[in-house]
């Protein structure tokens, strides 16, 4: 089967372009950015359909800051700002094979980082929660995007990220039902 045209609609109000073309590191270096494999479309499909085209209803128009991720562009964010990027469980990557035909990430699915302008990302992250299939969840604070997957474990794990010590972030897991109890003012 033919891959899709990156100016094909991948959901309501997104094609695939802008998954790829979305990321700082990106737009600064404008490299090749384009998924090879099928199924990385299908993962930004499936991310329209159970994530971003359900935020957007409910709260307005979605602003991705990091979609999809190529060997080439993990490179240049790697050399640019975080060191300890490890693409084999970065769903960023999607379906895609390395070099040597192995799937870079074995999760599978795809990753996005995202907020929405106004709209306090503890509220989205919330509703995200509350009401899709999402596989993973990680967040940093209120006033930033956040990290959200689908893939085909579909496991509902929320990580929040606590800062930064030492220059990495701390992770700090918590249950669907802590993260929902959580309060802007403790964020």
């Amino acid at each position: 089967m033919e891959l899709p045209d990156l100016d094909q609609p991948c959901g309501a109000h997104f094609i695939y372009r802008d998954f790829c073309e979305c990321s700082d590191t990106w737009k600064a270096h404008k490299i090749d950015n384009t998924p090879k494999e099928l199924e990385t479309y299908e993962s930004i499909r499936d991310m329209c359909r159970e994530i971003l085209d359900p935020v957007w209803r409910e709260f307005g128009e979605v602003k991705l800051t990091y979609g999809f991720s190529s060997p080439a562009l993990v490179n240049l964010v790697k050399k640019q700002s975080y060191p300890n990027i490890t693409p084999s469980g970065d769903q960023h990557s999607g379906s895609e094979i390395n070099r040597n035909g192995k799937r870079i990430c074995s999760r599978l699915g795809i990753s996005v980082d995202f907020y929405v302008k106004g709209v306090s990302s503890l509220q989205v992250a919330q509703w995200v929660v509350k009401n899709t299939n999402f596989d993973r969840l990680y967040f940093y604070s209120s006033h930033r995007p956040f990290h959200v997957s689908v893939g085909p474990e579909c496991k509902k794990k929320i990580v929040l990220m606590d800062g930064y010590r030492g220059g990495r972030h701390q992770p700090i897991n918590r249950s669907v039902e802590q993260f929902l109890s959580l309060d802007e003012k403790l964020n």
